[in-house]
C-alpha cells in the first residue's frame, strides 16, 4: 500500500508488518519494558482489522484489546486522568464534517456522543477531575463551518460549551495543563500561513495567549503535551523544505518524501526555551510524557522502500526516551499494528 495521510499532523496507512512474539513470563518477555512503566494503559488507533481505523487498548499484562467495532473512522484518543474513559473523534473519514467527539467507558464499553455539529470536532483532552474536555472545532459564532479551528471547552457530558478562541487563523491541538490553569495549543495566528503552526499557551479561560516557539521557512510545530509538573511541553517539530500539508497527497509524498522530513520531538519551557530531543531520519511525532515525568513516549515512523527505492510505507513504532532526549527504546514488540498504528495516548 502507498497511502500516507494526515489527520492534523500525521496519520498513515502503511505497509502491513506481521508477526508478534507471544507474551510469556520470564526475562525474554518482549513486554518487559512496558511492565516497568508507571502508566497503566495505552490507547491507540490502528487499521490492522479495519481500513477506517479502530480504537485499541494495551493493558499492563501486555494484552491488546479492540475497543470499537464499527465502520466509522476514529482518531485523537485521550485517556481520562483516572484512566476509566477515553475521549476521541469519530465519523466518516471521507467527510470530516461528520467528525464528532465521543467518550467510551473502558470498563463497560458504553459509548456516549458529546457533540452534534455539522462541522469538524477533534482533538479532545481532559481537564482536572475529568469534569471537562477541551477540544477544537471548525465553526463560527453561528455554528456554520469555517476553514480554521478554534478551541472550546465543555462539560464531560457535552453540555455548557464555551468558546476560548476566535480567530481567522487556526488554533488546534489543545491540551490542558496538569493543574488546570493553562491550555497549550498550536496556532498560525502570527505566521498567518496554513502550514506554519507554532506552540502557544493561554489561561484556561482563553486569556493571555503567549507564543512559545518560533518557526522559519516551512518549519511547523504540532501536538503539544504537558510534563506532569506543568513546567515543560513536548511537541512535534517539522523541518522539511515543503509545506507539511503536502503529506496528505500520496502522489506528492511518494515523489518528494525526502523534502517532507524530518519530524522530531522537541521540548519547550514556559519561557520559550526549546530543545530538540530526538534526531531521526524520518518521523518522530506525537510525544507524551510518562506519568512520572522521567520518560517521553513517541511514535517513530521508519520509511520502507521497494527495490527501486520507491516509498511504499512505514513501520510505526512506539519509542521511549528519557525526558532529556536520546535514541530511545522500542516500548512494545512488533506486531500486527506495526504498519498501521496512528494517534495514541497513555
Amino acid at each position: 500500500m502507498i497511502l500516507l495521510r494526515d489527520c492534523t499532523v500525521l496519520s498513515a496507512v502503511c505497509l502491513f508488518i506481521a508477526g508478534c512474539g507471544e507474551n510469556s513470563a520470564g526475562p525474554s518477555d518482549p513486554f518487559d519494558l512496558w511492565y516497568t512503566q508507571q502508566n497503566e494503559s495505552i490507547v491507540f488507533i490502528s487499521r490492522a482489522h479495519s481500513s477506517e481505523g479502530e480504537l485499541y487498548l494495551l493493558d499492563k499484562s501486555g494484552e491488546i484489546t479492540r475497543l470499537t467495532y464499527n465502520s466509522r473512522h476514529e482518531n485523537n484518543p485521550a485517556i481520562s486522568r483516572d484512566g476509566s474513559q477515553v475521549a476521541y473523534l469519530a465519523g466518516d473519514e471521507s467527510n470530516m464534517t461528520t467528525w464528532e467527539i465521543f467518550v467510551l467507558d473502558i470498563g463497560s464499553g458504553v459509548e456516549t456522543r458529546l457533540t452534534y455539529n455539522a462541522v469538524i470536532d477533534a482533538h479532545p483532552d481532559w481537564g482536572p477531575g475529568d469534569s471537562h474536555l477541551v477540544f477544537s472545532s471548525w465553526h463560527d459564532s453561528t455554528g456554520a463551518p469555517t476553514g480554521a479551528a478554534d478551541i472550546f471547552i465543555m462539560r464531560s457530558d457535552g453540555s455548557e460549551v464555551i468558546r476560548l478562541t476566535s480567530s481567522v487563523w487556526e488554533d488546534n491541538d489543545p491540551e490542558w495543563s496538569p493543574d488546570g490553569s493553562l491550555i497549550t495549543f498550536k496556532s498560525n495566528r502570527i505566521t498567518q500561513s496554513p502550514a506554519r503552526e507554532e506552540i502557544y499557551v493561554m489561561g484556561a479561560d482563553g486569556s493571555d495567549k503567549t507564543r512559545l516557539t518560533t518557526t522559519a521557512g516551512w518549519q511547523s510545530d504540532h501536538d503539544p503535551s504537558w510534563s506532569p509538573d506543568g513546567g515543560m511541553i513536548v511537541y512535534s517539530h517539522y523541518d522539511g523544505s515543503r509545506p507539511w500539508t503536502d503529506i496528505a497527497d500520496p502522489s506528492i509524498l511518494v515523489e518528494y518524501w525526502d523534502e517532507l522530513i524530518p519530524w522530531n520531538v522537541c521540548s519547550v519551557d514556559l519561557q520559550g526555551n526549546s530543545v530538540q530531543l530526538t534526531d531521526v531520519q524520518y518521523v518522530a511525532s506525537l510525544p507524551v510524557f510518562s506519568a512520572d515525568g522521567g520518560s517521553i513516549l513517541f511514535l517513530r515512523m521508519d520509511y520502507l522502500f521497494d527495490s527501486s527505492e520507491i516509498l511504499i510505507g512505514a513501520e510505526h513504532l512506539l519509542m521511549l526516551i528519557p525526558e532529556n532526549g536520546g535514541s530511545g527504546q522500542q516500548l512494545i514488540p512488533d506486531g500486527e499494528h506495526t504498519g498501521t498504528m496512528e494517534f495514541f495516548d497513555w
